[in-house]
């Protein structure tokens, strides 16, 4: 699975839109660290199919 990294100036960006405003003296490691989650996501977010489900999510008989 391929992600385009996300630009570290479009982080501000996210935040902003998001309606959080980090204090002025911890924005910068504040956007680090989203920058270093948002690079790991690939490993958080992997493909999923209905194997990878429990067997109980996914049935054919509709639920009471």
């Amino acid at each position: 699975m391929s992600q385009t990294p996300v630009a570290p100036d479009d982080i501000p960006a996210r935040f902003r839109m998001a309606g959080v405003v980090p204090p002025d003296d911890r924005a910068a490691g504040t956007y680090a660290n989203a920058q270093r989650m948002l690079a790991a996501l690939h490993w958080l977010r992997q493909p999923r199919s209905m194997a990878d489900e429990p067997a109980h999510i996914f049935t054919h008989v509709p639920r009471d």
